[in-house]
């Protein structure tokens, strides 16, 4: 059964034989009260009991644009925003994910990564917010040469509208690319534009270069004034993630080379990488191999990037392939990316932190599947029956 379709349970308590708290796997059981894990369970209310299934801390997507694929499925064709987060919503239920922060950009490029599109994203947000079950912010994924929307980037973190912040320079690669006559073509589609005005677009954005190192300074100190990470994205080389550093990014967003890998871990930043990269074997982009990184101690953290299926099946391939043993490798997917965006309230099953949990039938580990998410102790999705113990010994099925 689906619960997305029926009434959603406030649950008073989970228990279970297979459960991942800070001791490891084991049998373990929690009273749920008000949102929150507490102490030993309590029947004042429906505990859900998950057997023999593996009980894990929700899924912390802490970067994940395939929302884009949804609001633009095709070149052109787009559609709303509460449609499609009704959608995205329950890929990020059956896939584990229970905190999603989504990567909007606000580019020079305009269409779906400008300005308009990213409005759309916190109308969307807000109009949907008593519907989804997941829990939705933005991760605003900020384009460096952009100094015309510098304000408006601005003005959203001092509302309050932005959770985590990227700093992002697609402009160089891009550039390099424009006599490519079908990725032009591509960027043009994605901007809802033609590919003359796109190339203007870029060449206006490029003149602005002398203005970036200051613009993006003042965009970062506002971020961490409002208590917000900050990441920079691709950075290139140490270099570049020693300066981002030195200004308050302790965040690296998908490493270009060993190199900076190696000095993100020694100026102890984190350090995210695909979980597609991952499940693929390696770099779809020519980037570091994602599995080496993580052998090497040198990626805390794996994102679903593109792939919203990618961080639960990649934290279980890395332990498949004894890289780490479990309880490690799904802190890849769940405490790690907590603390990199600043959510120290979630990403572990421990007393105090928010009731966010799945339920996983591992049996097939090349497969797991997700049997059940609790977002803030209410039961939001599951394709299975469990009984639910009422006060007094009662149960029924949910």
């Amino acid at each position: 059964m689906d619960t997305n379709h029926a009434p959603h349970p406030t649950l008073a308590g989970l228990s279970g034989r297979r459960v991942l708290t800070a001791n490891g796997i084991a049998p373990a059981a929690f009273a749920l009260r008000d949102g929150c894990l507490a102490g030993p369970a309590s029947t004042a209310g429906p505990v859900l009991d998950a057997g023999d299934l593996l009980v894990l801390p929700g899924i912390v997507d802490i970067h994940g644009d395939a929302f884009e694929r949804a609001v633009m499925p095709r070149p052109g064709v787009s559609f709303p925003y509460t449609s499609a987060l009704f959608d995205v919503d329950r890929q990020l239920l059956a896939h584990g994910i229970t905190t999603e922060l989504h990567g909007v950009t606000l580019s020079w490029e305009g269409g779906l990564r400008g300005e308009a599109y990213a409005q759309r994203m916190f109308d969307g947000l807000e109009r949907m917010r008593g519907t989804l079950g997941a829990q939705h912010h933005v991760h605003l994924r900020f384009e460096a040469h952009h100094l015309a929307g510098l304000e408006t980037a601005l003005a959203w973190i001092d509302s309050g509208k932005v959770r985590f912040l990227a700093i992002n320079d697609h402009l160089p690669q891009m550039a390099t690319r424009l006599h490519d006559t079908r990725k032009l073509a591509q960027y043009a589609d994605r901007a809802e534009c033609d590919p003359v005005i796109f190339r203007q677009r870029l060449e206006q954005a490029a003149a602005q270069a002398g203005g970036v190192p200051q613009g993006v300074a003042r965009l970062i100190a506002a971020a961490r004034a409002a208590g917000l990470q900050v990441a920079s994205h691709d950075d290139g080389d140490a270099a570049t993630r020693q300066r981002y550093h030195q200004q308050g990014c302790t965040v690296a967003e998908f490493p270009l080379t060993v190199d900076v890998a190696r000095a993100a871990h020694a100026l102890r930043n984190h350090a995210v990488f695909g979980a597609p990269n991952v499940i693929r074997g390696g770099s779809h982009t020519g980037a570091p191999d994602a599995t080496e990184m993580i052998a090497a101690g040198l990626c805390n953290v794996l994102a679903s990037d593109y792939y919203y299926p990618a961080p639960l099946q990649a934290a279980f391939r890395v332990a498949q392939l004894g890289v780490l043993p479990l309880p490690a490798a799904w802190d890849l997917v769940s405490r790690n990316p907590a603390r990199a965006a600043g959510m120290n309230d979630r990403g572990a099953l421990s007393p105090g932190l928010r009731a966010d949990a799945i339920i996983v039938d591992d049996r097939d580990p090349a497969l797991p599947q997700v049997c059940a998410a609790i977002v803030g102790g209410v039961l939001r999705h599951a394709t299975r029956a469990f009984p639910l113990v009422q006060a007094g010994g009662a149960r029924r099925a949910a």
